[in-house]
């Protein structure tokens, strides 16, 4: 049965520069995706400001690899400096692994994973994909784009705009001076992650092979979970993803967030927050799911003012993930 934590939040973001996608001559664009949302009962295309799933992954493997770090667990140099070239052929782990390194049996595919998982936190949660001799392992967790939220964008409330900089000398002479122009975006936001707790420390090539899945244990697995948790908590609580913070530090609020813990045949995912209602659908999925007998068990905890559902109001965003993270920790002890 799989042990699952996810979470769905929705936060307003104004003025960001957290992923820029291209320059066009002297303009900086924040990246844009296509949205469908309906008006007056027909549906329409528009294309609207975004952060990118890999933006927020890469930045959730930064805090998990510190987290990790901070509680002794292993994690390889290159995680810790924020490279994740995840082990990918001979020579990045000959140039940049050497705890990996000399330690590696690329001809014994089970052992290959279990080397590179004991050895680094973030390669076990991470994943990664050896292509030298196609050792494949899928990342535990998954993170959605930060998308605005389809009730927001059917008000038109969400948009990007160039601001004006400017390059500045004295003397102002020519090819000295210049103006430079960034977008930065407004919009209400959503995003949701998933964290396939009972996974962690598992290997996934063992099992394929037909060999006995073994892995690392339950209590290395809780601590990694735990880790996992820290992260988690670390980016979204401080809002800690994006570029060009150093001078586009975003002006935020979380509005709402629900986290749900579950125990069934697939891994839970909390409804993602394009409406208000968002809290009270994930607790109606979960309440169907289990008289479907498709999910064996499960709990909610949320955030967010004047909000009322089914599971545990919690007064912050940390209080709800730690709440539902425990339910998680106590099923993993168990052995899952």
């Amino acid at each position: 049965m799989s042990v699952s934590l996810s979470l769905s939040m929705r936060v307003l973001v104004n003025l960001e520069s957290l992923n820029m996608a291209e320059s066009i001559g002297n303009v900086t664009r924040h990246r844009r995706a296509p949205v469908v949302i309906e008006d007056n009962g027909r549906y329409r295309l528009i294309y609207v400001p975004v952060v990118s799933g890999m933006s927020l992954a890469h930045h959730y493997q930064v805090h998990l690899a510190k987290a990790a770090s901070k509680m002794g667990l292993k994690v390889t140099r290159m995680s810790l400096l924020g490279y994740f070239m995840k082990f990918s052929d001979d020579n990045i782990i000959k140039n940049h692994y050497p705890e990996v390194h000399g330690k590696f049996n690329k001809k014994n595919p089970c052992e290959a994973e279990r080397t590179i998982v004991s050895e680094c936190v973030v390669g076990d949660i991470g994943g990664f994909l050896y292509t030298d001799g196609l050792v494949k392992r899928t990342s535990r967790f998954s993170f959605s784009y930060l998308a605005p939220t389809l009730d927001s964008l059917e008000d038109g409330a969400a948009g990007a705009y160039p601001q004006l900089h400017v390059r500045y000398t004295p003397e102002a002479r020519k090819g000295e001076q210049a103006l430079i122009y960034v977008d930065n975006a407004s919009a209400l936001y959503t995003l949701s992650f998933l964290l396939e707790a009972d996974k962690i420390s598992k290997l996934d090539v063992c099992a394929s092979l037909g060999q006995k899945p073994d892995d690392l244990g339950t209590a290395e697995r809780v601590k990694r979970f735990e880790a996992a948790v820290q992260a988690l908590i670390a980016m979204l609580g401080n809002l800690g993803f994006g570029a060009k913070r150093t001078r586009s530090l975003p002006h935020w609020k979380v509005e709402s967030a629900v986290v749900a813990a579950a125990k069934g045949v697939a891994p839970f995912v909390a409804s993602p927050g394009h409406s208000k209602d968002y809290i009270q659908e994930t607790a109606k999925r979960m309440a169907r799911q289990r008289d479907a007998g498709s999910l064996e068990e499960g709990f909610i905890a949320y955030y967010g003012q004047g909000v009322e559902a089914e599971g545990s109001s919690m007064a912050t965003l940390e209080e709800a993930i730690l709440e539902a993270a425990e339910w998680v920790r106590a099923r993993l002890l168990k052995g899952g």
